[in-house]
């Protein structure tokens, strides 16, 4: 039985198989669906759980060059809110991109995990390798 790390076996498995140059997305609750695209439904109620907390349970077990965020997040969205959810992005390298290039990207990931996540734009991409 796994004491610690990730428990959520879906979960486990997209992350084993996020490997060089794969990107794998983090969405907020009404982010629409890709049907051709792996997706990994965390999502209980509106606002649980967010990205934030995805991302601190996650990112301590992958190697990562960086991330991509929709430019909208940073103009759309209160500042505070916006540094606050900057605080959980580990220092990664971040590419800002405009929201429809991020929902093409989005389409091109190995997996997606779904939050329930009520920021609007507060998804977000990791690139490995």
């Amino acid at each position: 039985m796994i004491k610690n790390g990730i428990i959520n076996g879906d979960l486990a498995s997209l992350l084993a198989r996020f490997r060089h140059v794969n990107t794998i997305a983090i969405v907020d609750g009404p982010f629409p669906t890709y049907p051709n695209v792996e997706t990994i439904d965390l999502a209980l109620v509106m606002g649980t759980p967010t990205v934030s907390q995805v991302l601190d349970a996650i990112l301590p077990h992958l190697d990562l060059t960086g991330m991509y965020i929709a430019a909208e997040f940073e103009a759309k969205v209160d500042a505070a809110i916006v540094a606050e959810y900057k605080k959980h992005h580990g220092g990664l390298k971040t590419t800002v991109i405009p929201h429809e290039d991020f929902k093409v990207k989005v389409g091109q990931t190995l997996g997606i995990i779904h939050t329930g996540d009520a920021v609007p734009y507060s998804s977000v991409i990791l690139r490995s390798g």
